[in-house]
């Protein structure tokens, strides 16, 4: 299974106290093909400015210019790794970032530094940043599609924003949890209707074994899946 990673200090890096950043795989539950990555870092923005000795001084930087380091910095480590080519790669966004009307340029810039199509980049948000303003949101999410960059919803932690038709067309992937699939009727009727609209659905804690249930509801990709042992 394709998992790499690496320390991101190789790089001058903006953020103080710079984490680990590693590439997981998403894995297709059928078919057993890597068809992107989802990159994780050791800690979150809102993370940064919370804790630790530089949280003062992070706190005054931009989430845009926070979020394009990310991008750069992920970039950077795909292109560097001939293994990690399954794109796009998920990376996290804070809601400060997708609202920050400098944030589309500023990760434009970045992927171009970097050499990586914007269209390999899926800027994820979490469910919970789509119930803000509706028209706020639409635009912010408008404004990295037109700069070519994709962009996802992480639902894993709470899915309570209506998925309408025109929110579905701007939206490229949706991850949801699959211990919580055959639990809750709601979040089972929104994972049909993302696939049924073209979204791609990807499932965290989600088995080898379970992976035709799972298809069978839309749900066809998994996050590292688990194997039973």
């Amino acid at each position: 299974m394709q998992q790499v990673r690496t320390r991101t200090s190789a790089q001058p890096s903006i953020i103080p106290g710079e984490g680990e950043l590693r590439l997981s795989p998403v894995i297709h539950l059928v078919t057993g093909d890597i068809v992107n990555q989802v990159a994780e870092t050791q800690f979150a923005f809102d993370d940064r400015v919370s804790f630790g000795a530089g949280s003062l001084f992070v706190n005054r930087i931009s989430p845009a210019l926070w979020l394009a380091h990310q991008v750069e910095s992920v970039a950077r480590l795909a292109n560097e790794m001939p293994q990690a080519t399954a794109r796009p790669i998920i990376i996290e966004a804070p809601i400060a970032a997708l609202m920050h009307p400098d944030t589309p340029i500023a990760c434009e810039a970045a992927a171009a530094r970097s050499r990586i199509c914007p269209q390999e980049i899926c800027i994820e948000v979490d469910d919970a940043t789509l119930s803000q303003s509706r028209s706020d949101i639409l635009k912010s999410i408008e404004a990295l599609r037109r700069r070519g960059f994709r962009v996802g919803v992480n639902a894993t932690r709470s899915w309570c924003t209506p998925l309408d038709t025109h929110l579905r067309l701007l939206l490229d992937s949706v991850r949801i949890d699959a211990l919580k699939v055959w639990s809750e009727a709601d979040l089972l009727n929104r994972i049909e209707a993302a696939s049924a609209c073209g979204m791609a659905v990807i499932a965290e804690n989600a088995r080898y074994r379970d992976g035709e249930k799972l298809a069978a509801v839309g749900i066809e990709l998994a996050r590292a899946p688990r194997v039973d042992g």
